[in-house]
């Protein structure tokens, strides 16, 4: 029979259409891309480590003869291998420690006397005097 009741019935309603995005499979690909990305950083943290175990384990037996083996260090801004035997090489490491050394030398050559060569009496004087000097005598013309 056919329902004759149209007071309590519920007015038709519009189908909703989504928004087509898949939000638990993008949760899923976030949390895969992590756990890859951890994996990887563990794994090369760990090859790292056993190369550098295996490195000093292996390491073949010296010569008597042959120089002592020292460890790079840095000294003033510069890398330095520690031996003398071979020439050493211009590595900056840390710029301004070494700009800092420049700055100051430069100062300190600009405010005090002192000998640039001393057999042929050639000697720098402070700035400062050298401007007064000038302003006071002129700038020398040849004959």
């Amino acid at each position: 029979m056919s329902q004759t009741d149209h007071a309590h019935a519920q007015p038709p309603t519009a189908p909703v259409e989504g928004d087509g995005i898949s939000y638990s499979g993008i949760i899923w690909f976030v949390v895969i891309l992590t756990v890859t990305t951890l994996f990887c950083q563990a794994l090369v943290w760990g090859m790292f480590e056993y190369w550098a175990h295996r490195a000093v384990t292996n390491e073949a037996v010296r010569s008597p003869l042959a120089a002592p083996m020292t460890q790079p260090k840095i000294e003033s801004g510069h890398l330095s291998t520690g031996t003398t035997l071979a020439p050493q090489p211009g590595l900056l490491v840390s710029e301004p420690t070494v700009l800092g050394d420049f700055r100051t030398k430069e100062d300190h050559e600009l405010a005090t006397y002192g000998w640039v060569d001393k057999t042929q009496g050639t000697i720098h004087i402070p700035i400062d005097r050298a401007k007064a000097l000038v302003l006071e005598r002129g700038l020398p013309v040849r004959k």
